[in-house]
């Protein structure tokens, strides 16, 4: 089969190598499409330190297509099923993201259904599915804190986890400001059906009390009405930006990461009783979340796919992923 290898910072082959062997507990998954993630970007233009993904490896793991082979111990699923892998769950610990979805077939140890292989309903299309690891990220990142129709919540970012954690809270009815430094996602974030807070064009605080308004601070001063801040950017200003709004019992999510330190005033932690709470990867219900939005189309998610590409154009395919203002997920078409 042919496979994309890593080898080394800005170069990937494609590769001709052996076809994985099915188990009897196991499955073989022919491969359709296949997402590149923001990791995968970093790995290519960074190292194997930011990736996990080292010389030799196969990669990818956003991926979807369709069971080819099954082990005979397997009873819970059928040849020809179209599914979405879990990366999480079908790799040793660490190394989801050498899932290997850029190889023509993959290979899923001990293979259960809901747990690393979830069957695809027949309205979502592969391209959907694609989107369904991204968008279980987002969506985990705004049900770790709870957020529930009627909360005031805003989201900082508009990547591809932006808008994942927009499409999700949105469907369940929710309302989020998003913010942004530029206009490049402002249609797209409307029509989903986010409020634009754009902090190059307006006084971020002011803009929030306009819209939000303000209630009390725990000791009486006024506090910004502000429920849940899902941080999807991972800039270093978000936390001091959360501490400003202040409303009693509020929430930070933190689904990006920096890697710089950030100082933490503890005095207004402690007073405003406040929650900076982390948000990792996704649970089953997260995905069965996903799935049951893309099936019932109450998103618009299939339009942050920009790009298409063949499998043998994977370099080119990264380095437009890299573009921000350009493209939002870039698709390998692996069949």
């Amino acid at each position: 089969m042919k496979a994309a290898i890593y080898q080394e910072v800005e170069r990937v082959t494609i590769e001709d190598i052996e076809k994985p062997v099915c188990g009897p507990d196991d499955v073989i998954v022919k491969t359709v499409r296949t997402g590149i993630c923001g990791s995968d970007v970093n790995g290519y233009f960074k190292g194997s330190m930011f990736s996990g993904t080292f010389k030799g490896d196969q990669f990818g793991h956003e991926t979807a297509g369709y069971i080819t082979e099954i082990g005979e111990n397997v009873t819970d699923l059928t040849k020809g099923m179209r599914v979405w892998i879990q990366p999480i769950t079908s790799t040793k610990p660490g190394q989801s993201n050498n899932l290997g979805g850029f190889s023509e077939y993959v290979h899923v140890p001990k293979a259960k259904l809901n747990v690393n292989i979830y069957a695809l309903p027949d309205n979502v299309s592969y391209d959907e599915a694609a989107l369904i690891e991204p968008f279980a990220v987002g969506t985990h990142g705004k049900n770790v804190p709870g957020a529930k129709p009627g909360d005031h919540v805003i989201i900082y970012g508009a990547g591809t986890i932006g808008i994942s954690c927009l499409s999700g809270l949105c469907a369940q009815g929710v309302v989020p400001i998003v913010i942004v430094r530029n206009n490049n996602k402002r249609a797209l974030i409307e029509k989903i059906g986010g409020i634009v807070c754009n902090i190059n064009e307006v006084d971020m605080l002011t803009f929030v009390k306009e819209k939000f308004g303000v209630t009390k601070h725990r000791i009486g001063y006024p506090a910004v009405d502000v429920d849940i801040v899902i941080d999807c950017a991972g800039a270093t200003n978000i936390v001091e930006d959360f501490m400003k709004f202040s409303k009693p019992k509020s929430i930070l999510s933190v689904v990006g990461v920096t890697t710089a330190p950030i100082p933490v005033p503890m005095g207004r932690l402690m007073s405003s009783e406040i929650i900076i709470q982390g948000s990792c990867g996704y649970d089953h219900e997260d995905i069965v979340e996903v799935i049951d939005n893309l099936s019932a189309k109450r998103t618009y998610m299939p339009e942050i796919i920009t790009h298409h590409y063949p499998l043998e154009s994977i370099n080119e395919a990264i380095k437009m992923a890299s573009m921000r203002d350009q493209a939002i997920k870039v698709i390998i078409d692996m069949a």
